[in-house]
């Protein structure tokens, strides 16, 4: 098919009386609709880069979808969220292909993480090593659902929690992996699914495994995904988090506890004297500890500088590496090896690579000023604690010129969508983030009437988000909104502490059911809140995103204040830092950007259909008497604004039908 044929065909699916309105119950002709997927087209077949900012209700997903399954190219597409991946694979595509009129295959790849590993599902069979009813009850779902599955995606398993330990413990582990050394190599769903994929003209993904083929790549490794024509980026506004996590280095304590786990069980299982190599699993554990220890500040995420790099830590790390080599000889003179020991030299070559970043840092030119802020080589070294856990990232400073060099400087179409790509109404600073120099862009306002659809609370009598009165004020506030919205709620904070603090003051007066973030499931509280009508729910970070509830249970969303990163964070500060010695505003060019990015996420959670109605309170009164608050408000849906209360109480009755 040309690129006029397919154009033509793209136009008479969308026009009010094409193809689709035949096949769509209540189909709406959208006029933004048509317009993205005629660029879309444009750019598949003249090979650009595409940026298009489609709010919510556009239709973006088969704006793209249709395109590109007219095309005849192969395209990946990659999405933020394994959400928005299963609703596409499971819904749209199964749609698409029975009612366009064009035959095509598609296929779905997730990280190794998802899936049933079946060498070590069937060696737990062999030797259980469960404790407690809990992991018992998990382990005979998981060994009841494996005998019908057909994909070994965890995700078929909804009873499961999230962070199951029986899940570990049998599904496939990245670095753990033998790849096609496994015994079961014929049989295993990973290998099911790259043949699929292999085969396929469209290919979902998430922007996770996106970015962890594109590093392998980047260090010759090889690849995850196949070959590909095309790759539409949707949530792209996640791209330049999710780069920076893939293009760094990480080692962990439980990254080291894992392998001597592994290695323990695969000796247990292998017949022959290695009593040698236990012993030096357990020097090298406990060196391991040793030099992690160094790195223990009891705080969450925290900067690495030279000073952290001390002469005992990295002594410390030297000793780790010398017990990994003696390691690695213990087991190079076991007269005969399995395939899972063999796989154990590869691991252990990988962590001492990934460990030398680390040890190596504090030997650098002590006199250069990217040494003294803990930057070599565009990276930023910082910790982070989670319990038990230490974890030591190398991140790059920026992945502009990464992506640069290793996505956009490639000579295919690359589209980028999401319903918040600009800032301050441009897209300049994405385009800084991710390393985009030339492309098309597309701007498509809402088609929701927000004149009609929402009001605007933005008080001006709350006390500065600085101020320790602050998130008391901030209790009493959401209390008087929430009786005059009857629950119904999102609260959406910046940060735990101000969840935990609103939480504590307000949710034993309310006569709604409170779901707090943490409690549950994500999934789980969201159908929670779904099914009961005057529910409220506490949520940060995630919530702000990629959160999908319709019709009259999500009445209100209240955000706490504006959602600047934490300059505390040790990302956040570098590229302060950075951007100042640039001679750069790092508030204006940086902070501030991010932060409307991040708002506008937030306020995209309320109105999702054209008979939604609601409010949106920000409870920040810095939005309207900062002069960078004008920023904010050019970015805010044309709704009517107020800062009474009584406004919002009227408004409330006659959404509920009042006098």
């Amino acid at each position: 098919m040309n690129f006029t044929e397919s154009l033509d065909d793209c136009q008479d699916l969308f026009s009010p009386r094409g193809g689709l309105s035949s096949v769509v119950k209540d189909f709406e002709y959208r006029e933004s609709q048509m317009k993205m997927a005629q660029s879309v087209s444009e750019a598949l077949d003249q090979r650009s880069t595409l940026l298009v900012e489609a709010a919510t209700g556009t239709g973006k997903t088969w704006a793209y979808l249709i395109p590109a399954i007219l095309s005849g190219k192969k395209v990946v597409i990659s999405t933020g969220t394994k959400t928005l991946q299963d609703q596409i694979f499971l819904k749209d595509l199964p749609f698409l292909s029975q009612n366009i009129g064009c035959h095509f295959t598609y296929s779905m790849m997730k990280g190794k993480s998802n899936y049933l590993c079946l060498h070590r599902f069937e060696e737990s069979l062999r030797q259980p090593s469960f404790e407690g009813i809990e992991a018992e009850n998990d382990f005979e779902k998981v060994r009841s659902w494996a005998t019908r599955t057909e994909t070994g995606d965890r995700a078929e398993i909804s009873p499961l929690q999230d962070n199951a330990a029986i899940w570990q413990s049998v599904s496939v582990k990245g670095d753990a992996c033998l790849g096609g050394q496994c015994p079961a190599y014929d049989r295993c769903y990973l290998t099911r699914m790259k043949q699929d994929a292999a085969a396929a003209n469209i290919v979902i993904v998430n922007h996770h495994l996106f970015f962890a083929d594109l590093a392998l790549k980047d260090i010759s490794y090889g690849q995850i995904l196949p070959h590909y024509d095309a790759v539409i980026f949707d949530e792209a506004h996640l791209l330049e988090e999710t780069a920076t996590q893939y293009f760094g280095t990480s080692v962990s304590t439980h990254r080291l506890e894992d392998f001597a786990r592994d290695a323990e069980r695969e000796f247990r299982l292998f017949k022959g004297d290695h009593r040698l190599c236990l012993e030096q699993i357990k020097r090298t554990l406990s060196d391991s500890n040793h030099f992690f220890h160094h790195f223990r500040k009891g705080e969450d995420r925290y900067r690495l500088t030279l000073q952290d790099f001390s002469e005992e830590a990295i002594s410390s790390g030297k000793q780790l590496h010398q017990s990994f080599t003696l390691l690695s000889r213990t087991i190079n003179n076991l007269p005969s090896k399995s395939e899972g020991i063999t796989h154990l030299l590869e691991r252990i070559e990988s962590l001492s690579n990934d460990l030398r970043i680390f040890t190596t840092a504090g030997e650098k030119d002590k006199k250069s000023e990217s040494a003294k802020s803990g930057e070599e080589n565009n990276l930023v070294f910082w910790g982070q604690q989670r319990k038990r856990g230490i974890f030591l990232h190398a991140s790059p400073l920026d992945v502009s010129a990464i992506l640069q060099e290793r996505l956009f400087e490639k000579e295919i179409p690359i589209i980028l969508t999401s319903a918040t790509l600009s800032a301050m109404n441009h897209f300049k600073f994405i385009k800084e983030q991710i390393g985009i120099k030339n492309a098309e862009e597309v701007r498509l306002t809402t088609p929701f009437d927000y004149e009609t659809q929402a009001l605007l609370y933005l008080p001006t009598h709350l006390p500065n988000p600085s101020n320790p009165t602050f998130s008391d004020a901030l209790s009493e506030e959401i209390m008087k909104i929430l009786e005059a919205s009857q629950g119904r709620a999102f609260l959406l904070f910046t940060s735990w502490k101000n969840l935990e603090a609103v939480y504590q003051n307000i949710s034993g007066r309310l006569p709604y059911l409170c779901l707090k973030q943490g409690d549950q499931p994500k999934q789980y509280l969201i159908e929670a809140f779904r099914k009961e009508l005057s529910s409220v729910l506490f949520g940060t970070s995630s919530f702000w995103q990629g959160v999908d509830v319709d019709g009259e249970t999500l009445s209100c969303v209240i955000i706490d204040k504006l959602p600047f990163s934490s300059p505390a964070d040790p990302l956040i500060t570098a590229r302060i830092e950075s951007l100042a010695r640039q001679g750069k505003n790092p508030f204006m060019t940086f902070q501030v950007p991010s932060a409307v990015l991040s708002l506008r996420q937030g306020i995209g959670r309320l109105i999702r259909r054209k008979d939604d109605r609601g409010l949106i309170a920000i409870l920040d009164h810095r939005i309207t008497k900062k002069k960078y608050g004008e920023c904010f408000l050019s970015s805010l849906p044309p709704a009517p604004r107020t800062a009474s209360l009584e406004e919002v109480k009227s408004f409330f009755t006659e959404l509920q039908g009042g006098p």
